[in-house]
């Protein structure tokens, strides 16, 4: 057992290989024993590290720790502890809003992210919320090692795989024609002045709430029963592991979530980003395409990337482990994620 002592409190953590970083962030249901295989895998060409949350394994249980942004701050520690300079980072539920987080706070960290089943909900602010392009553009370095990225400040730009334009906000926006050149009929003392009727909205979202009374209202026993086959070769080890979290380490990191649109922060990211959802999860469904090309709009081309596996739940890296390793080589191994070689079992969410 590994352990480092942060902010007066034990993480533990396990590593395995040798190479650049790779760190594995678990979700609600587990820890980090459920990456053992995906570490195995990596360890030929990777340091595969995999880290128990506050809260969660055998990590403290330090009750005022419990939000997300403690749980950013411990990985933040970590990567100083570890004298981790830039990682890629790999979450899973709850570890995947971590991950997304920490990315977004510290993006000089973050090689780039792989992102599973994370709680991706509408709760507004898509629409219109395009990135901002930067005043200048960053130096280009003078030379990039063989299958490196280019920087992950690198300013957005419209491709073919985002959405068109809103026709009503560009009619909205078309200039008016001079008084002298409307017709305007005479007004009639029993007319009443009415307005267009505006195009039918979508109907309102409920945002993080069906999460959260989920997360917060079952004990994590429960959740795991409900929300994962029995018959996972792997089902008593998460029951052990499950056995271990403090509930309230649950019902904090999802109150945490409640007020955080995660859907608007992987809009705005700026880091080459796979994302993947099970067709079968239960516990965290796939958002919806619609919400998925919202938050592809404006993105660099080979910097975002979502998928769902029809037939998987909700954990991916347990149910088709050979598929899910090798899917992870490839995203670490290509140049972009437009050169990510997919089988046939892969869908992709955006066409």
């Amino acid at each position: 057992m590994s352990a480092i002592i942060i902010e007066n409190d034990l993480v533990h953590y396990e590593a395995l290989g040798r190479g650049r970083p790779v760190i594995l962030v678990h979700g609600w249901l587990g820890s980090w024993r459920y990456w053992v295989p995906t570490m195995q895998h990596l360890s030929g060409k990777y340091r595969a590290y995999a880290l128990d949350l506050w809260g969660f394994g055998d990590s403290g249980k330090d009750i005022s720790k419990y939000t997300v942004k403690d749980q950013v701050h411990m990985l933040f520690k970590f990567f100083e502890g570890m004298g981790i300079r830039k990682a890629v980072l790999v979450g899973h539920s709850l570890g995947a809003a971590v991950c997304l987080s920490f990315a977004r706070q510290y993006p000089e960290f973050t090689h780039r992210l792989f992102l599973i089943s994370p709680p991706l909900v509408d709760m507004g602010g898509l629409n219109d919320d395009l990135p901002s392009r930067p005043a200048t553009l960053p130096p280009r370095p003078a030379e990039l090692r063989p299958g490196a990225l280019p920087p992950a400040s690198i300013a957005y730009s419209s491709t073919s795989e985002t959405l068109p334009s809103n026709p009503f906000r560009a009619a909205q926006q078309a200039p008016m024609p001079p008084p002298e050149s409307r017709s305007v009929p005479p007004a009639s003392p029993l007319s009443i002045a009415t307005t267009p009727t505006p195009p039918p909205a979508e109907p309102p979202s409920q945002g993080f709430a069906p999460i959260l009374a989920t997360l917060t209202t079952n004990k994590p026993a429960a959740l795991l029963a409900r929300h994962v086959a029995r018959d996972l070769p792997e089902f008593e080890m998460l029951r052990a592991e499950v056995a271990k979290a403090d509930e309230q380490a649950l019902v904090r990191t999802a109150q945490s979530l409640s007020a955080q649109n995660l859907a608007l922060e992987l809009k705005r990211l700026m880091i080459p980003t796979l994302l993947l959802h099970g067709g079968n999860d239960t516990l965290l469904p796939p958002p919806s395409e619609t919400l998925v090309q919202r938050i592809n709009r404006g993105k660099q081309s080979g910097y975002f990337l979502p998928l769902i596996e029809p037939t998987v739940g909700h954990f991916p890296m347990l149910e088709i482990t050979a598929k899910f390793n090798r899917l992870l080589l490839d995203f670490l191994e290509a140049p972009d994620l437009t050169n990510v070689q997919f089988k046939d079992q892969w869908k992709r969410t955006i066409r």
